[in-house]
Order: structure tokens, then C-alpha cells, then sequence
């Protein structure tokens, strides 16, 4: 179901068509003729342009919140102020750092908005992230841009960064699967080096041993090379009639091996190692393997493999299952990890406001607070820069199918 025509308990003033988002009020409990008391949450998110639909996706998220919210029958705090409603004002950043940052200014000027969500692209994030800290409104941006939350106090993130998924495979690496000889392979690009570093980092931490690496160009079909080096690869070759005979055996010992990449390149990379010949090695991997596709496109290549991320559609705990239902009634589709971290973003300020934290430090101060929180993206916390602790998802492939570890 598009948004423009999903029916709200809210009165939706809808101002804007799909595809070219510009603002949207949500309302709570409104009576003509009487006067209200009024609180706003601002989000800011490119609903136009390239990341439109990752825009379209959060924005679903944060309207689901605001609809349960509202059909739960719950008031703006524990006193049930009368006569009140909560807005929801949306604004576009499209890909433009300036257009985010003039929102962030327009919500600002707007006493009534105690808090804005978003945005999710990095430029328009730091930017937004440093004019509400001008403006002394919180923000709870959702990008995985390093260090937006060291900005200040007003700037939360609620979103997996690659250090935080990086940091966790490699514990569970070696403090549960007890893996000590470790090897990677990496793209060089942001993605591949911004996963590759914390990862070696945290193996190192942890006492265990980043034996080799290697890097690969970006959109590399063949990995022959990086998998000879990373394994001393031993090549004989044996006369069989008119044919030659090749044989491949690796002369390293190696735990497991690393490939921060997405699924399309980690198909190559372990028919690759299937060629060569390496066998007994644990698979490690980053949210990019996290598709059905790998295993369609590797089969049993990747049984066994352990990787994480920061949502998992198909995962039995209740708070995630409940978010990933009501979505798909709501709107016909399945969610991805935008749309769980926005929609907890914004049922976090939600309830912020139902328990009477109706000014911005209230709301900067009850952010600072939350701990341990359950919701549809997993477990939430945030430490005292406003960095999102999260536990993510474990995940590993058996009998074809991917399946929660954690």
C-alpha cells in the first residue's frame, strides 16, 4: 500500500504525492474548535532524488510507529494531558548536506518539535547532526557515518555502524567458535576497508592472530591471485594421457577467513576456494551476506558460515515479529534494516513524550537513559556519547536456509 493512501487512526494532512515527499502532519486527538497543546517529532530523509527509496523505507517505519502509537490508545505522558496531539513533520534532504541542514533550522525554529529522526546518507547526516547541535535540538541520525554522535550531546545514532558488526563477528570468532588463525580478504573500498580495520583491531584485542590479508580491486571477477598468496598455494601438475592435470593444496593453516563484501562478489570469492582446494575453514562475513541470493548463488559453499547484521526478517524474537507482520499488512512489502531502525527510532521518542519528557532536554536526557530496549531492530542502548550499543544478529546458513545463532 503506497502512504498516500494508507488510512491512519491519525488525521494525516498529507501534502505531498509518493514519489515527491515534502512534509507530512500526523495528529493525535485533534477537536476543531478547542485549543492544543502541541508536540512535534521532525524527520528528515531524502525523499527524492537516488536514495529516495531508502527514504520511502525509513519513513514507512517511522509512520508504523506513529499509528501503533496512536491505536494503542496512548497519551503524550503518564498525566494524560487533555486536548493534546503529537505532529510528525517530514522534511526532504534529497542527497543535499545544505537542504539537510536547513531542515534541521526549520524544525529548530518550531518550538513544538522536540526531537528529529534521520538523516541517513553520510554528507547530509553530519551536517544535520552539526546544526542541531547548534540549535540544541536532539537528533538521532540513521547513518553508520563514523563519529556523528562525538559531534555533541544533542546528536544520537541509532544505527549499526561497520566498526560495531565488525567488532562483534570478531569476538564471536574467537571467544565462542574459539577460531585463533584468522586471514582476510577484503574489497578496497569504504565498505571493505571500513569493516577490515576494526575487525583486525578487535582480533588483536582478543589475543588472537591476523595471520594475512589481502585487498582486491572494487567490482574484481577473478581472485585467483589474493587466494594463492593468502594460502601459499602449492601447485603440481601430473600427466594424464594427452590432458595435464592440475592439483592444488595450501600450505598455510587457516581458522577462518574474513570477506566483508556482499553476496554477489562472496559467491566468486568461495568458488574460488572450492578450486583451490581449501576445505575446514570457517567463513566470516558482514551484512552483505546477509540474502537469500548467496545461497542461491553458492549452495553449500557457504553452509556453516557465520556473519552478522543489524536485522534479520526472519527472526523469532517477539518484538521483531511483531514489527515485520504489522509492516507487510501495512504495506504490502517486506521491511529491511531502515525501516526497523526508524521505526524505532521514532517509537523511542514516542514514548519519551508519553512519559512527559515534552521539552528538547527532556528528550535529550530520557535518550541518554534508554538501555537495553527491545524493538524491531534488536536490543538498543546508548552509551554516553549517544552511540547506539546494539546487540545485532548472529546468523549462519544450515540446510539452505539462514538462521539466528544468538
Amino acid at each position: 500500500m503506497k502512504i498516500s493512501n494508507f488510512r491512519f487512526l491519525f488525521t494525516v494532512l498529507v501534502a505531498f504525492c509518493v514519489l515527491h515527499l515534502a512534509s507530512l502532519v500526523v495528529f493525535a486527538n485533534a477537536q476543531e474548535g478547542v485549543k492544543k497543546d502541541r508536540y512535534a517529532i521532525g524527520v528528515i530523509l531524502p525523499l527524492s532524488g537516488r536514495f529516495a527509496d531508502f527514504g520511502e523505507e525509513a519513513l514507512k517505519g517511522v509512520l508504523l510507529a506513529a499509528e501503533i502509537f496512536k491505536s494503542a490508545e496512548q497519551r503524550i505522558n503518564a498525566k494524560e494531558i487533555p486536548n493534546s496531539r503529537i505532529e510528525i513533520i517530514i522534511k526532504d534532504s534529497m542527497d543535499n548536506a545544505v537542504a539537510a541542514s536547513n531542515a534541521v533550522r526549520e524544525l529548530a525554529e518550531d518550538e513544538g518539535v522536540a526531537a528529529i529522526i534521520g538523516p541517513l546518507i553520510s554528507i547530509t547526516a553530519f551536517e544535520a547532526a552539526k546544526k542541531a547541535q547548534e540549535l540544541k535540538i536532539p537528533i538521532i541520525t540513521l547513518s553508520q557515518r563514523e563519529g556523528l554522535p562525538q559531534i555533541g550531546d544533542y546528536v544520537f545514532r541509532n544505527f549499526m555502524t561497520q566498526s560495531l558488526q565488525a567488532r562483534l563477528i570478531a569476538r564471536y570468532a574467537v571467544n565462542t567458535l574459539k577460531l585463533k588463525r584468522i586471514a582476510i580478504l577484503y574489497p578496497d573500498n569504504p565498505y571493505g576497508r571500513g569493516l577490515a580495520a576494526p575487525f583486525k583491531d578487535e582480533i588483536k584485542i582478543h589475543n588472537a592472530n591476523v595471520l594475512t590479508e589481502e585487498v582486491y580491486s572494487d567490482g574484481q571477477t577473478d581472485f585467483s591471485r589474493e587466494i594463492r598468496k593468502l594460502f601459499k598455494i602449492k601447485e603440481t601438475e601430473k600427466k594424464e594421457g594427452r590432458r595435464t592435470i592440475k592439483t592444488f593444496e595450501p600450505t598455510v593453516s587457516i581458522d577462518a577467513l574474513y570477506i566483508p563484501d556482499y553476496f554477489d562478489t562472496v559467491s566468486l570469492i568461495v568458488s574460488h576456494l572450492a578450486y583451490f582446494n581449501i576445505k575446514g575453514i570457517k567463513l566470516l562475513g558482514s551484512n552483505g551476506w546477509n540474502s537469500k541470493k548467496l545461497i542461491e548463488m553458492s549452495g553449500k559453499y557457504v553452509e556453516d558460515s557465520v556473519f552478522v547484521d543489524g536485522f534479520f526478517l526472519d527472526s523469532q524474537q517477539h518484538e521483531v515479529k511483531t514489527f515485520t507482520n504489522r509492516f507487510y499488512e501495512t504495506y504490502g512489502i517486506q521491511p529491511g534494516i531502515l525501516g526497523a531502525e526508524a521505526f524505532d527510532a521514532a517509537s523511542i521518542i514516542l514514548n519519551l513524550l508519553k512519559e512527559g519528557n515534552l521539552k528538547r532536554e527532556d528528550i535529550k536526557r530520557g535518550l541518554g537513559k534508554i538501555s537495553n530496549l527491545k524493538g524491531a531492530a534488536g536490543t538498543t542502548s546508548f552509551n554516553a556519547e549517544g552511540e547506539a550499543l546494539k546487540e545485532l544478529f548472529i546468523l549462519t546458513i544450515k540446510n539452505g536456509e539462514i538462521v539466528q545463532l544468538n
